[in-house]
């Protein structure tokens, strides 16, 4: 069933009835309502790390855009951290549904004095609050508090949200908002197609292939047929574009489509917290960390739980075994009904590879002789020509559990050879072609649904139940050389969905105090990122959600504290750490506790007194200390 926008129109009442709605008025607009207003951010935006829970309005890059209640009810959740969502409200509406305002810049004085008297009491800048029924009522149109950049924000903007009675976001554009007004239909990149098992080839090869689009008779095409045959996955790389902003967004609505035949639908309209980390499941991970470039799956790749899809038998991959051409289109839309169209040809092709074509040569990292996809190891080896001109297809020798195997190559291009092995059949330690042995560094087979534990001489992992999204092939290394040592865990191309246990066993130490010696990630740029740990004797312990190198690293630099302004109305400071980071501040003024904001984007503090008609006066001390412990302490005096 193809959705249009009529149809779609025609599901807003049915929606409105399912939580009490007796007109699509229900809901004000929080920015300037009633007036032109532009995002920059839509529902379902494929962020980093996390499908985006809402929509993000503009206010013209500065803090302080009035923020309006969207409907009557009570506050029944205020939050305050240093980074998410930061400033953040919640009202609770007679109808069942919550709506969030995020990354405010203040509250109103009732909210605020309410606020800032449980952070006096409990002595602590971030908090979290339940208001019951009673306590701050909120009419529709209220002024509820400021918009602002607090928080993990990019720039000042109101993120806002609607969600249901079961605390699942929902797409607040869907509830008729005239102040946002989109006649662009979304922009189409590129589309990727990607084997799915050993067996099927693209082109005459094995792996992933990006084809470039043309816009042609007012849809989007790839110029050529595309050799194809067995079973196929479908990616695409585009995003919504909107009526007068440069901004780019998420696309609510993804359909593909065979000789006519719906193989898989994804619409972007309902989704429980707990599902958010699909994005790496939904998009392709490991092309967004090779490329830096998303491209999302029109197929439900394995470990993706998200609700949004309806897919033929094969949850959206699709499977030719023929030599005939067929037809495949990809539709899509935004909420407002503004479509896309892409078509490709696909061609089947008869088993026997001489018959393949074999073209756009693919190895995925140029760096690397071999490359795992789909349970298939992929090796890539260069081949010589006899004088006939007829390439030399010699046999791999795969080292797998105590026996030699052989294996020919699937095919060749360009002067190279690919061997193709299945590793549910047995995980090789290393391969030898025409005398060359690679180690191939794979250890181990770690099922992606059950807790697992992998011992090394030098290093333990740990995955709980479900903390991959897939199987997974683990590559481990250890290198040691003098004044250096590195612990590789995989590489930064696979998800995780929950933290794994990680303890690493070192030859050697960094020269330092023991209690300062933490690990540390290496990231791509070669800056090191905390990520802490415990010590027990000569071996330490730590938690991360994300695969790469390690190190140790030892933090014996205290936070830096830099006075910006001392008086008696106010206090404020930039504090700022160099290696580890600051984990914790606090100020006291003649004795006294003083609530201090904080904006680690600015690395700034400052003060916020409980009765601002009371001066600051006496001793002043500002104590930060960074994520070891390292410690320092300002003092000053202001003079009554």
């Amino acid at each position: 069933m193809k959705l249009s926008r009529v149809l779609v129109l025609l599901a807003i009442p049915v929606l409105f009835a399912s939580v009490g709605f007796e007109s699509d008025n229900y809901y004000l607009f929080p920015i300037k309502p009633g007036e032109r207003n532009y995002l920059s951010g839509n529902y379902c935006e494929l962020r980093s790390s996390h499908l985006h829970a809402g929509i993000d309005i503009k206010v013209g890059g500065v803090v302080g855009a009035p923020v309006h209640a969207t409907a009557d009810g009570y506050i029944n959740r205020i939050k305050i951290s240093y980074g998410g969502y930061g400033n953040a409200l919640y009202i609770q509406h007679p109808n069942g549904t919550v709506s969030t305002y995020a990354h405010l810049h203040e509250f109103n004085d009732l909210i605020q004095q309410y606020v800032k008297k449980a952070q006096y009491k409990k002595k602590s800048f971030t908090i979290e609050l339940f208001p019951q029924k009673g306590e701050l009522a909120v009419k529709r149109g209220e002024v509820i508090g400021k918009a602002g950049n607090s928080g993990s924000s990019g720039g000042p903007h109101l993120h806002f949200e609607i969600r249901d009675a079961n605390q699942r976001p929902m797409d607040p554009l869907q509830f008729g908002f005239k102040e946002i007004i989109d006649r662009v239909p979304p922009y189409v990149r590129r589309i990727a197609l990607t084997t799915m098992d050993e067996n099927a080839r693209i082109n005459g090869q094995f792996g992933r292939f990006e084809f470039s689009l043309k816009e042609q008779n007012g849809k989007y095409v790839v110029s050529e047929p595309i050799d194809v045959r067995g079973t196929i996955g479908v990616e695409v790389a585009a995003f919504d574009k909107a009526t007068g902003v440069r901004n780019v967004y998420g696309v609510k609505e993804t359909e593909l489509s065979l000789d006519g035949e719906r193989q898989f639908l994804c619409l972007m309209d309902k989704f429980a917290f707990s599902q958010a980390k699909n994005i790496h499941v939904h998009a392709n991970y490991e092309e967004r960390y090779r490329q830096n470039r998303t491209f999302f799956r029109l197929y439900v790749a394995d470990g993706n739980t998200l609700p949004f899809y309806k897919t033929n038998s094969q949850k959206g991959r699709i499977t030719i075994n023929d030599n005939q051409s067929h037809l495949a289109q990809i539709k899509l839309s935004d909420i407002y009904g503004n479509t896309s169209r892409v078509e490709f040809t696909l061609q089947g092709q008869p088993q026997s590879s001489e018959q393949l074509k074999v073209r756009y040569f693919n190895k995925p990292y140029s760096n690397q002789n071999f490359h795992v996809r789909e349970n298939v190891l992929q090796v890539f080896a260069p081949v010589k020509k006899s004088p006939e001109g007829i390439y030399e297809r010699k046999l791999a020798k795969f080292y797998a559990e105590r026996s030699t195997l052989e294996e020919p190559p699937a095919y060749v291009v360009n002067d190279v050879a690919v061997y193709l092995w299945y590793l549910n059949r047995c995980i090789p330690d290393s391969v030898d072609i025409c005398g060359e042995v690679s180690t191939l560094g794979i250890k181990v087979r770690v099922p992606s649904k059950s807790a697992f534990s992998f011992y090394q001489p030098r290093m333990n992992v740990t995955f709980p139940k479900s903390a991959l999204f897939d199987t997974l092939f683990l590559q481990m290394n250890h290198e040691h050389e003098a004044g250096k040592e590195l612990f590789c865990i995989h590489k930064n191309n696979v998800p995780l969905r929950q933290n794994m246990q990680v303890l690493l066993k070192p030859r050697q130490f960094p020269e330092g105090p023991r209690d300062k010696m933490s690990v540390y990630r290496i990231d791509s740029k070669g800056d090191l990122g905390y990520e802490g740990g415990t010590w027990k004797g000569d071996n330490i312990s730590f938690r991360t959600r994300t695969f790469g190198d390690f190190k140790l690293q030892v933090d014996t630099i205290a936070p830096v504290i830099t006075p910006l302004s001392i008086s008696p109305s106010r206090l404020r400071f930039k504090i700022k750490d160099a290696i580890s980071g600051i984990r914790e501040y606090e100020a006291y003024v003649d004795g006294e506790w003083l609530l201090m904001h904080y904006d680690y984007k600015r690395e700034l503090i400052w003060s916020d007194r409980m009765d601002k008609s009371k001066p600051l006066k006496g001793e002043v001390k500002v104590k930060v200390r960074d994520m070891v412990g390292n410690e320092n302490v300002f003092t000053t005096t202001i003079e009554s």
